[in-house]
């Protein structure tokens, strides 16, 4: 989808150097001792919300993380890190996912430091983060009255977070995703009876087109806060882009591929309609891995 960045190639294949691990050992050691060789490993964190937790996808409200679209293990959904071991046959991929459900972007550091006291030591770091500083019912109205982090705030914690991932893994390879369209899911939804399990939650209210308290507003209202909504989405994923250039060529973010993915009927959970379902997370896996800085070098 986006040509490859070759110094951003070399990196990571110098980072991960599987190839170059396994032709050592068989130069190195008898062909018979090269066999009993152990593998080389690859290590897959996923940080972000319950989109990444797969919540709501076995039938309930609760998390669900073998179908997570990043390090689950579900055939049916067949997720990044599945088809990351599908490209890299001779590596052990293993997986950790450390995502938050209900989590907002300023939440991901304290994931970092619940991971590093767990051991992990990712090679490549999954983070998909935003949708909660749109659509929690917990984030207080802005100075203009709209239910969602403003974008100043959400750059700093946005700047904070890459760089906490950075300065505690600095070889690993960042795959940033942008904020998931919650329009489309709302759209799937608002003229079905689901659209009362939406209200009753008081998610995504500016989505909704309602007030920060969850109260309808005039059509003119409504309309002025959906398209806030709107400009709020591209404003955060104009600020993940900058923020992963700013690191450096060891991130990679997906060019808006998730924003642009739309989430209809038979991708949402019959749980809650809002959360993906298994198809809806086999979707993100599709669209975030050819996207990805791997995706991409097919």
């Amino acid at each position: 989808m986006f040509p490859p960045n070759t110094i951003r190639s070399r990196i990571i294949m110098r980072a991960l150097a599987t190839s170059a691990i396994l032709t050592a050992l068989a130069v190195a050691v008898p062909s018979g001792a090269a066999s009993a060789a152990a593998p080389s490993t690859l290590s897959v964190l996923s940080l972000g919300d319950s989109t990444t937790r797969a919540f709501a996808t076995c039938g309930s409200y609760a998390d669900c993380p073998v179908n997570s679209w990043s390090t689950g293990s579900s055939p049916a959904v067949n997720s990044f890190a599945s088809r990351l071991q599908a490209s890299q046959p001779n590596t052990r991929v293993t997986t950790a996912n450390f995502a938050l459900s209900g989590s907002v972007a300023a939440q991901v550091s304290g994931r970092v430091d619940d991971a590093v006291r767990a051991g992990v030591q990712p090679n490549v770091i999954t983070l998909l983060t935003g949708g909660n500083n749109l659509c929690s019912p917990s984030i207080p109205a802005d100075d203009n009255g709209y239910p969602m982090t403003p974008a100043a705030t959400f750059a700093n914690e946005a700047a904070v977070a890459i760089s906490k991932i950075r300065k505690t893994w600095p070889s690993a390879q960042i795959e940033l995703s942008s904020v998931p369209n919650s329009d489309s899911q709302w759209e799937s939804v608002r003229n079905t009876p689901y659209a009362q399990r939406w209200a009753d939650a008081n998610l995504c209210r500016a989505t909704r087109g309602v007030s920060a308290t969850g109260k309808p507003l005039s059509p003119t209202e409504a309309a002025a806060t959906t398209a806030a909504e709107n400009r709020r989405r591209d404003e955060y994923n104009a600020i993940l882009q900058r923020t992963c250039a700013a690191d450096g060529p060891l991130c990679h973010w997906d060019g808006g591929a998730l924003s642009r993915l739309n989430f209809t009927p038979d991708l949402l959970s019959t749980v809650d309609h809002f959360h993906p379902n298994i198809a809806g997370q086999a979707a993100i896996a599709e669209v975030e891995w050819n996207a990805s800085s791997f995706g991409t070098r097919r």
